[in-house]
């Protein structure tokens, strides 16, 4: 069991929020800088001038978080506390309304009775609860105190399955509305979109790389296997804005319970039905250790009869969690590639801890093969 500092990863009725202040907005931002202080590193100064908006005190130190694939996270302590500053970036927010969602959001669960710490956004001196700087938008929180865990044990894997059964029963009651609209059925569309552009930017440069031939290689096998993915199943049940990535990286710890949840990003841009945090806890937690591509499904089953201790499922959502799974991995695959193109450090990281091309190519393809024998596991759970 590994165990790190946290934010190396980051990361009844509802009735209206009171988090509904208009965002102040920095004119011109200043060129890099430090931030002053004993800081790690050289950061842009306009985070200095975000930060001087909040009441916050003296910046003693300050430090990026080394994780972290899309946003960015600074650790920020001070006299007064230890923050989180986090830049949030247009892939996840379009628009202010969707970052205004995600606070609303996380406001709900705070006021829920769910029974975990969340990050709650600290309003600046003017009452706002996040401003815009060079295009991005920041936010400002608490820092959340414990440790994320990579391997969760079967214990950890209970408690997991317990949060997310009472934080589903918690969206399923609530009023929450993003509104946007269905999700394309897996992702299909999308998916295969972006992978055709790859292929023919590739093809086009006549000279592949490494990299690019595995690209070309993995991604033949899997072209084939979205399209013939039942949309119908899908279609039929209810949606609602959830997490889409409750992971391990995603998890806070305090003396071995679970006692928090970050990065809930992905509730303003998609909804889904709730077996889609589960097929993607599966796909991360419930990994065979010796044989990485292939599901753990004893390690899996035992999660899912957790999961619905607490909150009851359909056969028809049981049997879809396998497609699910499958979909994700295609996803996986092309945001992998994605990777090697805009952070290849990261990639390059995520490739040494077994995240890279192969691995989501082989996964998606045994658990397609698989797909039926893992359903008939999963529905002999009573």
């Amino acid at each position: 069991m590994v165990g790190e500092d946290l934010h190396d990863a980051q990361n009844p009725r509802y009735t209206k929020s009171v988090l509904t202040a208009i965002p102040y907005v920095l004119a011109n931002p200043r060129e890099i800088g430090h931030i002053g202080g004993k800081c790690s590193l050289r950061v842009p100064l306009e985070i200095k001038d975000v930060t001087s908006l909040w009441n916050i005190g003296r910046i003693l130190t300050c430090q990026r978080a080394r994780r972290g694939v899309v946003n960015t996270n600074f650790i920020l302590k001070t006299s007064h506390g230890k923050y989180v500053l986090r830049q949030v970036s247009h892939t996840h927010h379009k628009t202010s309304r969707d970052l205004e969602f995600e606070i609303v959001y996380l406001d709900y669960l705070n006021h829920a009775g769910f029974p975990y710490s969340v990050p709650l956004p600290i309003a600046t001196r003017k009452g706002s609860f996040f401003e815009t700087v060079q295009g991005h938008y920041y936010w400002l929180y608490k820092f959340l105190e414990g440790m994320v865990v990579e391997r969760l044990n079967q214990s950890r894997l209970a408690q997991l399955a317990q949060m997310m059964a009472r934080y589903h029963i918690l969206i399923e009651r609530s009023n929450l509305h993003n509104g946007k609209p269905a999700s394309d059925p897996y992702d299909k569309a999308a998916t295969l979109k972006e992978i055709e552009e790859y292929r023919n930017e590739i093809l086009r440069e006549n000279k592949p790389n490494r990299t690019e031939k595995t690209f070309l290689e993995e991604s033949t096998r899997l072209i084939p296997i979205l399209p013939g993915l039942d949309e119908v199943p899908q279609s039929n049940l209810a949606l609602y804005p959830i997490h889409r990535d409750l992971i391990s990286e995603n998890l806070i710890w305090k003396h071995g319970k679970l006692a928090g949840v970050i990065d809930f990003e992905h509730v303003s841009q998609t909804n889904d039905p709730v077996i889609t945090d589960i097929a993607v806890t599966m796909r991360y937690c419930c990994r065979d250790k010796k044989v990485r591509h292939q599901l753990d499904l004893e390690s899996a089953r035992r999660f899912l009869q957790q999961y619905r201790e607490y909150h009851p499922l359909s056969d028809e959502e049981v049997g879809l969690i396998p497609v699910l799974m499958t979909a994700g991995f295609v996803g996986d695959f092309s945001f992998a590639f994605w990777m090697t193109r805009n952070d290849p450090k990261r990639a390059k990281q995520s490739e040494s801890e077994g995240y890279g091309l192969t691995l989501y190519s082989r996964a998606a393809l045994w658990t397609h093969s698989n797909r039926e024998r893992i359903a008939q596991a999963f529905l002999t759970l009573r």
